[in-house]
């Protein structure tokens, strides 16, 4: 009876008092972690500095989505993105002009046609940097025109792009986010290159402060981030809780109707939180520019762990999230000292790749602790998805796109067929989405890294098999993997259910893409080429002739391998748009309108669910399969994050809820069709292919959410209901003039 009584107590205190049981469970947890052996707390204590830049890219998030309801995954390159133009005025004396290319170029162009090659027009381009006065700035001028520069940001993203989202569907913003992503990081690498840049100057403290025993040392410069940090989430957990704004965003949080019935306007609470939101990142991500230094690849990734500790604080809570990312970051520092030791298993877990996943273990035990981990924000209105309309004139379109594919394959020169078979690629990798995400409604940024375990595996355990088996038997593979990242599905969706795929594709590219002792030394597996009847079908055997037919030359890629290309897309397209007709298909649907009222009706919405993320996996595989023929082996660097991101992305760009809509997001995916006609048409460098992509993703979603597919449905719609408004007009006037006559007489 006792014990009873004291477990109800330390219940109840529990539930009263969550922080102080944290904190309590922590300094437990330290004490174990010390008596058992004190020198694995030296590395926790060392990486406290990557806390603090993690937990303040959090608490940009949680800030955005506590004044508009967006969760930002862009902030992580938003805040580098401030740092490196700080690093060009403080170090360089120069201001870096956002890339565009030359937009004059369509005038150059058709004028250029009519004149000789000697004599064509060369217009002025767009700047790339401006020179200042002087060497370059001071320290404080630099930081002031940098937090300038992270204010206009704030107010562009909110105005620009996120205003015109606010009555939105989650997947709309949630893909501009991604585009935002996209855009930002295109930006600093067309302008900064890839290379990381060091000695950013700042004065920050020097020195280390010595910890006592075997616990190691700190430096002054982490605890001075660490201290900047906890002050700002000091700072804005008293704006949040005494001041009239932060009552309001509060407010708004819960019921933006009340709030504006109540003289609050959610669009200016909305701005405000994204400029702090920009200027806390960008401060931050200054001050650990001399500690991390700068790069485009691994930083902006950093929003990975920073959605981990956001989640772990309900995205409400300041200092949970601050705690949160530091202690993340920590156990980072304990995960390496662990892979140092002699009994880890390095062999199969790679210490790298563990450290890097660990925030999807993290995610995952959070959203499973809590639940629906998101609160739901009272909106004023929810916008719909955009419509899976039910597949017409399917045999005529199919059929001339198979003529359009083959003249292109057989008619044109080597680089249009190599961005052909990029498109058809591409077409595959978008028909997963469309059945997950468009006919389903479930949020994936994991496709490409699904795509690349077929890939791996492919070539890693069934290189011997005969073609078309491989690649069959590496897809289902990739559906296993796509069942089991379902199973978070069973409970979330949304917001949520982006934020654990985008983590679990991290995971799949650090512990099975980068895993030395699956991938080997470099990294890469060979794939070998697909043989049909003992003749090598694979795109560099340019000299293959079938039925007396081969490509136009002798540059490769091969014609033939275009061709198996194009069966496969052919075939999966021709089965999706079967499901979508099916009933299985109908089952997709009515989960994706309602999940409650699929499963009152009868419907399994865990066995629907698990379906969709197996079918898309399986899809997506055969995706990953058809690149590794394509380049002849497959890497890490082709089915990363990154990559997801992309392909979602151009998913969406093309059209996310129909077959045609894949086929468009192929035409316009990076080195496929559209970006060689900017290239060899337009002259447009296939550098800005992503960026051009990113821009244009973003005023889809703001101005079309239909996509490219939809939009002469959507454009059809707008002029009925115009008709529909004039014939009322007309009617309501005919009516008026009626009723004038009668009285006249």
């Amino acid at each position: 009876m006792g014990d009873e009584s004291v477990l109800q107590g330390f219940l109840k205190v529990t539930r009263r008092k969550p922080a102080l049981t944290g904190l309590v469970v922590v300094l437990l947890v330290f004490a174990i972690l010390y008596a058992w052996d004190a020198r694995q707390l030296a590395p926790m204590f060392s990486n406290v500095g990557t806390g603090a830049l993690m937990a303040a890219i959090a608490l940009g998030v949680v800030l955005t989505y506590r004044g508009s309801g967006v969760v930002n995954f862009a902030n992580g390159v938003v805040t580098i993105f401030v740092a490196y133009w700080y690093y060009g005025l403080r170090m360089e004396g120069k201001f870096y002009v956002p890339p565009l290319p030359n937009p004059l170029v369509l005038i150059e162009i058709p004028v250029n046609w009519f004149r000789d090659d000697g004599n064509k027009l060369d217009l002025i381009n767009w700047p790339t940097v401006i020179d200042l006065p002087g060497d370059r700035l001071t320290t404080a001028s630099a930081l002031i025109v940098s937090l300038l520069l992270a204010v206009l940001l704030g107010l562009a993203l909110h105005f620009l792009i996120f205003r015109p989202l606010r009555n939105a569907p989650v997947l709309a913003k949630v893909v501009t986010s991604v585009g935002l992503f996209v855009v930002l990081q295109e930006f600093l690498r067309l302008r900064f290159g890839e290379l990381a840049r060091t000695g950013v100057q700042f004065p920050l403290p020097k020195g280390k402060v010595s910890l006592p025993g075997e616990l190691g040392a700190i430096p002054n410069n982490q605890l001075f981030l660490v201290a900047v940090v906890v002050a700002i989430a000091i700072a804005l957990w008293a704006l949040f809780r005494f001041t009239r704004f932060g009552l309001a965003t509060r407010a708004a949080a819960e019921n933006e109707k009340g709030a504006m019935l109540l003289g609050f306007s959610p669009d200016f609470l909305a701005g405000a939180n994204w400029v702090l939101s920009t200027v806390i990142a960008g401060l931050v991500g200054i001050l650990a520019s001399p500690i991390t230094n700068l790069d485009t690849i691994t930083l902006p990734l950093l929003i990975v762990p920073a959605l981990g500790a956001a989640l772990l604080a309900s995205f409400s809570s300041f200092g949970v999230t601050v705690a949160a990312g530091i202690g993340i970051a920590m156990l980072q520092g304990w995960v390496q000292y662990q892979g140092a030791q002699t009994w880890f298993p390095r062999g199969v877990l790679p210490t790298a790749g563990l450290t890097q996943a660990l925030p999807f273990f993290v995610i995952v035990i959070a959203m499973f602790a809590r639940g629906k981990a998101l609160p739901v924000r009272g909106a004023v209105s929810s916008g719909k998805l955009p419509s899976a309309t039910a597949p017409k004139h399917v045999w005529p379109l199919t059929s001339l796109a198979i003529v359009g594919t083959l003249v292109m394959l057989f008619g044109f020169s080597y680089d249009w067929r190599q961005s052909t078979i990029n498109t058809l690629v591409g077409v595959v990798v978008a028909l997963s989405l469309v059945v997950l995400t468009g006919f389903v409604g479930q949020i994936s940024l994991a496709q490409m890294a699904l795509a690349g375990t077929a890939g791996f595996f492919m070539s890693k355990y069934f290189a011997d098999l005969p073609f078309p088996l491989a690649p069959l038997i590496g897809s289902v593979v990739a559906a296993l993997f796509g069942a089991a990242i379902s199973i978070p599905a069973l409970r979330l969706r949304g917001v949520n259910l982006a934020v654990i795929t985008l983590a679990a594709a991290v995971a799949i590219e650090q512990l099975v893409f980068k895993n030395k002792t699956f991938a080997g030394e470099l990294g890469a597996l060979r794939v070998d080429p697909p043989m049909i009847g003992g003749k090598d079908f694979g795109p560099n055997n340019t000299a293959l002739r079938v039925l007396g037919l081969k490509g136009r030359d002798d540059v490769p890629p091969n014609v033939w391998f275009g061709v198996i290309c194009l069966i496969f897309v052919v075939v999966l397209c021709l089965m999706v748009v079967n499901v979508r007709r099916s009933a299985t298909g109908r089952q997709f649907l009515a989960v994706r309108s309602n999940e409650r009222a699929a499963a009152a009706s009868g419907i399994d919405v865990a066995r629907t669910k698990i379906l969709a993320f197996g079918l898309a996996a399986f899809i997506a595989g055969m995706g990953g399969a058809l690149s590794g023929y394509r380049f002849g082996s497959v890497t890490p660097a082709y089915f990363g994050a990154f990559a997801s991101l992309t392909f979602l992305a151009f998913a969406y760009l093309g059209g996310i809820a129909s077959v045609s809509g894949a086929v468009l997001a192929g035409i316009v995916v990076p080195n496929g069709l559209n970006f060689n006609f900017l290239e060899n048409i337009l002259h447009i460098d296939q550098g800005y292919a992503t960026l051009i992509g990113g821009i244009g993703l973003i005023i889809t979603a703001v101005r079309n959410p239909e996509g490219l597919a939809g939009a002469p449905r959507l454009l059809a719609e707008q002029r009925a209901l115009r008709r529909a408004r004039k014939a009322a007009l007309s009617k309501e006037k005919q009516d008026e003039e009626a009723r004038t006559m009668g009285v006249g007489q």
